[in-house]
Order: structure tokens, then C-alpha cells, then sequence
């Protein structure tokens, strides 16, 4: 609870900031937009409390309302982001001109024509960002990587296809959900790794999009795997790995489990378990990691690092980063997380720490293509 409120105070604070700053860029140009003027300051006031109001309301009292105002907040969330960086854009521009001059005086002699023109500029360039952004998140890629472990050398490669970050809830509909799914099976899977955060905020949001059933219709001759990441731990851990199981699911949650004698794969709870009253086990307790076969940890956020080199794994596979899903957060989470996307060798361990395929807050990704990872295990 103390980190609940600590997270919601940090956010409020910045949320509140930067909507200050819009509103006033937006007094500026409110008085020149004639008979828009209302209209436009009244939206943007609604828009700016769907967010908080949204998520914070469902949470007390969910209903169509809250679920409305969390959508629309979030798609809100995004515009925002980018007005605000484009206004700063503008304001370094003006700080500029009053050393340079490099403006025309046409444009900055009259502050309500620049302030004007900027307002038209900033609203424009943003929809274009959100618009593109969007279409990128609903058209995630398949990225597919040969790799070699140390193992008893096979005639066919395994090919296991890893997803993490699906982010089923409000923002993440069954028909979206339902694209993914056809997106991991059209990939050929031999096996299926769901690597953490499968389900958003709420366990009831992710079955209101049939989650169990989209997730019985993945094929895979050696079955499908899950681990929990933090939003499982969040939304309530058990519902949702029994959910998971209900679609057919394997959840393994700090356990292994001997993959017909060709690998050991391992599932670990993720890091937010602590958090939550049911810390993890370290990775060379957990059974059948010293099995003698290759080991495949799941490890939904990529932290500690070193664990699994010094475990002897050959190869672990990590979402959460969403390598910051909204330019430039990307290099945010370059900073604090020693890879925040794609391949890592650290001595003889593998690392593969995927973007993720569905969103989380914005209904947008700017910093990366949401992706499906196909990996063809060759055994050495």
C-alpha cells in the first residue's frame, strides 16, 4: 500500500506538472481562437482528468464510465507526452531568436500570432505522431534468430516462439488479442514462451476478452509455458495463473519442468512477487536447474543479470522493458536496465530481452515495433 500511494503521488505530481505547463502555452493562444476558444479549454480539462479519474475511480467503482474515461485518458496520455516535448521544442526555439534572431519578426512581433501558430503546429505534429504510432503498434513484426546451445545435437531445430507484454485488458480488446495469437501461430511454434504481464491491470478485464479460450487456440507440439511478470502480481497472481491454465497453459512459477529429454526449461515468479509477500526463490534453488540438459530460464524483468551466468544457463528470455514503448523513454530504460532490448552474452549465457507485442498506458508504441520472437534451438 505505501508503494501504491508513493507511485500514485509520483505520478500525480508529474502528470499534474505537465499539464500545467500545456495549460499555459494554451492561455496564451486560448484568446485567438475566436469562437473555439471555449470548446477547446473544455476539453482539454476533461481530458486532462479522464486519465487519474479513470484509473482511480475504476479501481473504487468500476463501471462503462471509468472503463471510458481509462481509455480515452490513456490515448490523452500519449498526446500529451508529445505536446508537451514539442512546446519545449518551441520555447528553446523562442530562447534562441532572443540571441540569435533567427525568427522572423513578422512571426514573434505579435505574441498572440506566435503563440497562435505554435498551437496549430504542436496540435498537428502530435496527432500525426499518436496516428503513427498507433498503426505501428497494430502491426507487430516477427523477428527470427538461429541459435546454438551446448546439447545433444538433434536432426531439426526446436523452434520456440517467445511473447511477452501482451497487456490483455481495456486497452488490449479480444479482436487485438486475437491478432496476436494468429501472429504466434502463424510463426510455426514448437514450443511457446509467455515471458510475464499477459494480463494489464485487472484479471476480470483480461476474461472479459475471453483470455483462457484466445490462449487454448495456440498450437504448439510441445506445449505452451508462462511465468508471471509484474502486472500478474499486481492484478492478483493466482486468478491469473489460473486463468492461464484454464487456456491450457503451463505456468511455472519457480519450478522446471524436462522438456522430452531435450532441455530443461525454467519459469521464475517475477521480482514484484517480493513486493507482494512471496519473494522468489534464487535461481540455483529452484529443482531440475542442475538437470545436465541445456536450461532455458523465463524471467520476466531482465535485472540481476549475473544470476543466470553464474548458474551456468544457457539461455534466458526477459520482456518488461518494452524498450520504453514512447520515444524517448527507450533511453530511459537503456539506463537502467544493462539490455533493454535484443541479444546479450555474458561468458556462456544467452540473453534475449524482447520489446513485447502489446502496450501498456498509451495505445502506442514510438521507440519500437511490438514483436514475436522466433528462435530455432540448434543443440551442439
Amino acid at each position: 500500500m505505501f508503494s501504491f500511494i508513493s507511485f500514485l503521488g509520483i505520478f500525480l505530481s508529474v502528470y499534474g506538472a505537465a499539464n500545467l505547463y500545456i495549460w499555459l502555452h494554451l492561455a496564451r493562444a486560448a484568446p485567438h481562437l475566436g469562437i473555439l476558444k471555449i470548446p477547446v479549454v473544455a476539453l482539454f480539462w476533461l481530458l486532462v482528468a479522464a486519465f487519474p479519474a479513470g484509473r482511480i475511480g475504476g479501481a473504487f467503482c468500476r463501471c462503462a464510465f471509468t472503463d471510458m474515461l481509462a481509455v480515452v485518458g490513456s490515448w490523452y496520455l500519449g498526446f500529451m507526452i508529445y505536446v508537451m516535448i514539442l512546446l519545449a521544442v518551441f520555447d528553446l526555439v523562442l530562447l534562441a531568436d532572443n540571441w540569435l534572431r533567427i525568427l522572423p519578426h513578422s512571426l514573434t512581433g505579435k505574441r498572440g500570432k506566435t503563440a497562435l501558430a505554435a498551437f496549430w503546429i504542436v496540435i498537428t505534429i502530435s496527432v500525426m505522431i499518436v496516428a503513427a504510432g498507433r498503426w505501428n503498434a497494430l502491426n507487430p513484426v516477427i523477428r527470427e534468430f538461429d541459435v546454438t546451445l551446448k546439447g545433444t545435437p538433434r536432426e531439426a531445430p526446436v523452434r520456440v516462439v517467445v511473447a511477452t507484454d501482451l497487456h490483455v485488458g481495456l486497452l488490449v480488446r479480444n479482436h487485438w488479442l486475437s491478432s496476436m495469437i494468429e501472429t504466434i501461430n502463424n510463426a510455426r511454434p514448437d514450443m511457446v514462451l509467455l515471458v510475464g504481464d499477459i494480463v494489464d491491470s485487472d484479471v476480470t478485464h483480461a476474461q472479459e476478452e475471453r483470455l483462457s479460450e484466445e490462449l487454448a487456440a495456440i498450437n504448439a507440439t510441445l506445449g505452451v509455458f508462462a511465468v508471471l511478470g509484474n502486472h500478474e502480481f499486481y492484478s492478483g497472481s493466482e486468478e491469473a495463473a489460473h486463468s492461464f491454465r484454464d487456456g491450457g497453459v503451463t505456468v511455472l512459477r519457480d519450478e522446471s519442468v524436462d522438456i522430452e529429454g531435450i532441455l530443461t526449461l525454467v519459469g521464475r515468479d517475477d521480482r514484484a512477487a517480493s513486493r507482494m509477500g512471496s519473494p522468489r526463490l534464487p535461481l540455483p534453488d529452484i529443482p531440475g536447474v542442475d538437470s545436465g540438459l541445456p536450461v532455458i530460464v523465463m524471467d520476466h524483468t531482465p535485472s540481476d543479470l549475473h544470476e543466470a551466468e553464474e548458474t551456468g544457463v544457457a539461455l534466458q528470455v526477459s520482456g518488461h522493458t518494452h524498450r520504453g514503448q514512447l520515444w524517448p523513454f527507450n533511453y530511459v530504460t537503456s539506463r537502467i536496465f544493462e539490455q533493454d532490448w535484443g541479444f546479450l552474452k555474458k561468458g556462456d549465457t544467452l540473453y534475449y530481452i524482447s520489446c513485447g507485442i502489446g502496450v501498456w498506458g498509451p495505445p502506442i508504441r514510438t521507440s519500437s515495433r511490438p514483436e514475436v520472437v522466433v528462435l530455432n534451438l540448434n543443440f551442439q
